[in-house]
C-alpha cells in the first residue's frame, strides 16, 4: 500500500513537472515565432515619407536619400549631408576631395545592426554609431490595397515609410 502512495506521488509529480516544462516550451516558441514574423514584416527597402515625417535632434539633420533598407544581416539607414566647412576657400580639387570623404564617412555611419527587442507593441532597435536614427522604435506595419506601410516612432522621431519596389 505505501509502495502504492510513493507511485501514485511520483506519477502526479512528474506529470506537474511535465505541464510546466510544456508551458514553459509553448511560451518560448511563441516568443520566437512572434519574434520571427515581425522579423520577416520590418525586413525589406522602405522608403520614408519625407512630408510626413520628423526628426527632432538638437542639430539640424539632412539627408541624401530616403531609403530604409532593412535585412536579416543588417540595416542601411539614409545618408547624412555633411556640408562642407569653409569650402569658399578651397580650390575644386580640394572640394571633390573633401566631399569624398564625407561621402564616405555618412556611408560608414548608415551602416548598422537591428534587432526586434519587443511585441507590446512590435518593437525594434537599430544600431549605427553616430547616425541620427540610431535608437528604439515602435513599429506599426499595415496595409491599403496592394501597397504597405510602415511607421517607426519613439519620442523624437516619426518615420512614415513604404514599401519600396513595388
Amino acid at each position: 500500500m505505501v509502495d502504492m502512495m510513493r507511485k501514485m506521488v511520483n506519477t502526479s509529480s512528474i506529470l506537474k513537472s511535465s505541464i510546466f516544462l510544456a508551458i514553459i516550451m509553448q511560451c518560448v516558441f511563441s516568443s520566437c515565432n512572434h519574434k520571427f514574423n515581425t522579423q520577416k514584416n520590418v525586413c525589406g527597402i522602405w522608403a520614408i515619407y519625407e512630408d510626413s515625417s520628423w526628426v527632432e535632434r538638437s542639430v539640424h539633420i539632412y539627408f541624401t536619400d530616403n531609403v530604409l533598407d532593412i535585412h536579416k544581416k543588417g540595416v542601411s539607414l539614409p545618408w547624412n549631408y555633411y556640408p562642407i566647412i569653409g569650402e569658399d576657400s578651397m580650390s575644386i580639387e580640394e572640394k571633390e576631395e573633401k566631399r569624398i570623404e564625407l561621402n564616405v564617412l555618412s556611408a560608414k555611419e548608415s551602416k548598422g545592426t537591428w534587432d526586434v527587442i519587443g511585441s507590446t507593441p512590435d518593437s525594434v532597435i537599430f544600431i549605427a554609431p553616430n547616425h541620427p536614427l540610431e535608437g528604439r522604435y515602435k513599429v506599426h506595419i499595415y496595409q491599403i490595397g496592394l501597397y504597405e506601410y510602415m511607421i517607426l516612432s519613439n519620442d523624437s522621431t516619426y518615420l512614415s515609410c513604404y514599401r519600396a519596389g513595388y
